[in-house]
């Protein structure tokens, strides 16, 4: 089947809830019908319904010193200006619950202007995507990647499942330098990836893998009828992401791993939606935030579904969408802080510069420890 057809129609019907299979070497994979998400509040989620369902969700915040927050940003953004290292940061901002605290510009790059790319920050992006089309019925997280692309999926691969796409868990060779090399093709990128080896059966362990994020991209394309982006567009509204700038392969579907574009603000509209509950409905939330896997590189820490998370002992749980150049929505949900980062792929050194990250999470450990809770 041409990567085309795979893109623009359904011609290979879903079959949702599955019993669940056999690996591909034979073993039983428990975990397929654990992984089913359940309706939220007993029901389908609809995003043309108007408001999310997770907007419904009682968020914990604490009463935050936004005057501390402001000033500590500032003096992240300082050491931005002074440091090299850090020279390719070009925004930083702050939010607690619906207020913005403080937006700063380093470069004059533009606060209401997409960046170049948020690079892998679009995995998260794809995530809320991928739970409202788990609300509507679209797909299911234990459908597998036969049941998304059809017959065109080798043997090894089909028993994948959409929870093992997002949590990176696939078992397939899907990383950072294999998808380089697919984006070179002038077309044909899904059966490309579908090529790569599987190393491991799925769920055994974490590997980093952009292809996964992309093969999910195609499938839900499937699923919704042949517009991801249309639909995507209907389900981030409440996001504040409704006209992102998503490139697409030749073939229409839009790039899973990476390189959508939203301006700085609306990074942090969509961190905001996330930490309120606005985003996705409440039990993907839940879900997403949880953690599948220790994790591994480039950020080494536990991983849920698009979404890296702090481990057990770091004393602030945070939720962080991370990419090249330094982009970040770091998001501390117990207290509805979020703190984002973009930078400039022009500034970029791979040799040389380092993300701010670090720096907003010390940041936001100084600033919640004194936090008081509140309702």
């Amino acid at each position: 089947m041409r990567p085309g057809r795979v893109a623009r129609s359904l011609s290979h019907p879903l079959r949702l809830g599955q019993p669940p299979s056999r690996s591909h070497n034979g073993e039983r994979d428990p975990g397929r019908r654990a992984q089913r998400l359940e309706p939220v509040d007993g029901r389908r989620g609809n995003p043309r319904d108007g408001a999310a369902p997770g907007a419904r969700a009682s968020v914990l915040m604490s009463e935050v010193d936004e005057g501390a927050l402001g000033a500590g940003l500032e003096r992240v953004a300082a050491r931005c200006r002074d440091e090299p290292e850090l020279a390719a940061t070009s925004t930083l901002l702050a939010a607690v619950g619906n207020r913005e605290v403080t937006a700063v510009d380093l470069h004059g790059d533009g606060l209401d202007t997409p960046v170049p790319t948020i690079a892998s920050v679009t995995k998260s992006l794809l995530s809320t995507v991928t739970g409202w089309a788990l609300a509507d019925g679209l797909v299911d997280l234990t459908t597998t990647l036969h049941e998304l692309l059809g017959d065109p999926v080798p043997p090894p691969r089909r028993p994948a499942t959409v929870h093992h796409l997002l949590s990176m868990t696939s078992g397939a060779d899907g990383g950072l330098l294999p998808i380089d090399d697919v984006m070179a093709l002038p077309s044909g990128w899904v059966p490309a990836l579908l090529e790569f080896a599987q190393l491991d059966a799925p769920g055994r362990r974490f590997r980093y893998d952009n292809g996964a994020w992309h093969l999910l991209a195609a499938g839900l394309q499937r699923a919704v009828g042949g517009d991801l982006l249309g639909y995507a567009r209907r389900v981030l509204e409440p996001s504040g992401c409704a006209d992102v700038d998503w490139p697409r392969d030749l073939e229409g579907v839009p790039y899973g791993f990476g390189d959508a574009r939203l301006s700085p603000r609306q990074l942090l509209a969509f961190g905001r939606a996330w930490a309120d509950g606005r985003a996705v409905p409440d039990r993907y939330r839940e879900r997403a935030w949880r953690a599948c896997s220790p994790g591994g590189p480039p950020e080494q820490r536990p991983y849920g579904y698009g979404w890296w998370l702090s481990p057990d002992d770091a004393g602030v749980r945070t939720c962080l969408a991370a990419g090249w150049a330094g982009q970040a929505v770091l998001i501390a949900p117990d207290h509805g802080l979020v703190l984002v980062a973009t930078g400039s792929p022009e500034r970029w050194r791979n040799d040389a510069s380092r993300p701010v990250l670090p720096l907003l999470e010390e940041l936001a450990r100084d600033v919640l420890s004194a936090a008081r809770p509140g309702s």
